[in-house]
């Protein structure tokens, strides 16, 4: 059905709209994790994978590297980063504050199927990149017990 006024939506529109979709979606399936985030500012985040790991990489520009804190908790990464404020020695009038400081949160549920065990993170030019290797699926053996063993 086409829209009124012509005009397509822009590509960042549209991948806005789907990542606060997204956000939603993880808010209702687990309240708890979203709740930690709540009122923290948030890194723009890119997810890729490759045929043997997961990448995820967050922008976090002017931030030094000793000021990021990287957590993994089971399946779940916790980014946290401190932004600090270049504040003028003399007082000044701003006429545009786009850039924000504080404290940056993010956190991240990792699907099952990368290995929890070997995740290794970089940082350059301002970005935080998390790589995931892929787990292998493993058969396990089943013993059969006899009554004795039971």
């Amino acid at each position: 059905m086409p829209r009124s006024g012509g005009k397509k939506p822009s590509f960042a529109g549209q991948y806005n709209r789907h990542l606060e979709e997204m956000r939603s979606l993880l808010r209702t399936l687990d309240p708890g994790l979203a709740a930690e985030d709540e009122g923290s500012l948030t890194a723009a985040m890119d997810i890729y994978e490759t045929d043997r790991h997961l990448v995820l990489e967050f922008d976090l520009p002017g931030i030094s590297p000793e000021n990021i804190s990287l957590v993994q908790r089971g399946m779940v990464c916790v980014i946290q980063a401190d932004k600090l404020s270049d504040t003028p020695d003399e007082p000044v009038h701003y006429l545009c504050l786009e850039r924000h400081f504080g404290r940056l949160r993010r956190t991240v549920r990792l699907p099952d199927l990368v290995d929890p065990s070997h995740i290794r993170a970089e940082y350059q030019c301002g970005v935080l990149r998390i790589i995931c290797p892929k787990g292998q699926e493993r058969r396990i053996l089943i013993k059969e017990l006899t009554r004795e063993q039971v």
